[in-house]
């Protein structure tokens, strides 16, 4: 992965515990940094403690590119965090920090379907980012539910206000506090739900509320889109890493509708091996937190280093991480475009 030096041109304020980094790439490199609404930015910082004295984070833009003239992500503490606190504690106007090229499939398909957006707590960040790109688009209908504990950590709650009064025919926002009406449960999130686009972002235990309201209301998998992020920040792959059996020299992978037979290289995951075969799937952290690389199983066995990002229900269906599986049966296929 190929990091650029952008600028922060501006930091703000949005709550408490959140912040947004204004940023510029330099003219030599803007053009790696065209990006579509609901995509998110890797970040490389210096860590004298990390392995290899740097840490990666994964942080999703706030912006729309049809209507900022500039990239910004929106970064919330976390207990524990070291890049999330080191963010809002110490980043400031014209820091240069070291980024990779936009990634994520967490964006918007190319229907006339209404959007029902499910997001709670940070995860409104690439929703608010989805919501303002399809606004500058034309008249699609768009329901919003944005849980939080209280009204003092809701995030962009002017801006989403100002959204909804200057769009009141086809913007619907259902502000979800714990504080007053308890936690999220399947009961309230099914009357949201429809014949539309479902878009789904924020911690874990919320998500997995959200997906198995959507499935029990009989919403197709197709028209069910999650952004998954580990929610513990420094979490990282496991020491005890799984070896191939000596038989397993190669695998199939579907990419962009091809079908690839790619050599597998001892001690590599499927990913490294289809990058050295010069095939390049979607990807981006590499270490199993961002959940890029998220792929159909076709057949075959695999197993994952480590597994952050990927609920139940992901893993049931058949989904797991290129970055993180190594084969374990010669029969592996995988398709990269489901």
């Amino acid at each position: 992965m190929k990091f650029y030096p952008l600028t922060v041109l501006d930091v703000i304020d949005e709550t408490d515990s959140a912040r947004s980094f204004v940023l510029e790439p330099q003219a030599d490199s803007a053009e790696h940094f065209h990006y579509k609404a609901g995509q998110f930015l890797t970040f490389r910082v210096p860590w004298n403690d990390a392995e290899d004295g740097f840490l990666d984070r994964c942080y999703s833009l706030s912006s729309a590119p049809e209507t900022s003239e500039h990239m910004k992500v929106t970064v919330k503490r976390e207990q524990g965090g070291r890049v999330s606190n080191w963010f809002n504690d110490t980043v400031k106007a014209g820091d240069v920090i070291d980024v990779a090229a936009p990634s994520g499939r967490f964006v918007l398909k190319g229907n006339d379907k209404p959007l029902a957006l499910f997001a709670a707590g940070s995860g409104i960040t690439p929703v608010l980012s989805i919501i303002k790109s399809t606004l500058a688009g034309g008249a699609k209908s768009i329901r919003l539910f944005y849980a939080n504990r209280d009204k003092e950590n809701v995030i962009f709650h002017q801006e989403l206000d100002a959204l909804c009064n200057q769009h009141s025919d086809i913007l619907r926002c259902h502000h979800h506090l714990d504080s007053d009406s308890g936690f999220v449960n399947p009961d309230i999130i099914k009357p949201q739900c429809g014949d539309a686009e479902h878009y789904v972002c924020g911690p874990g235990p919320f998500m997995d509320i959200v997906e198995d309201a959507l499935a029990d209301f009989g919403v197709k998998d197709s028209e069910i889109h999650i952004e998954r992020f580990t929610t513990l920040e420094d979490a990282s792959s496991s020491d005890v890493k799984t070896k191939a059996p000596s038989d397993v020299t190669g695998f199939r992978a579907t990419l962009d509708f091809d079908d690839h037979d790619v050599v597998y290289e001892p001690d590599q995951t499927l990913l490294e091996s289809m990058l050295s075969a010069g095939l390049d799937p979607a990807h981006s952290c590499k270490n199993g937190k961002c959940g890029s690389c998220m792929v159909l199983m076709k057949d075959g066995e695999v197993e994952m280093h480590s597994n952050k990002v990927l609920s139940k229900r992901d893993l049931e269906k058949g989904y797991v991480l290129l970055c993180q599986s190594v084969p374990m049966s010669k029969n592996v296929w995988v398709d990269c475009d489901e």
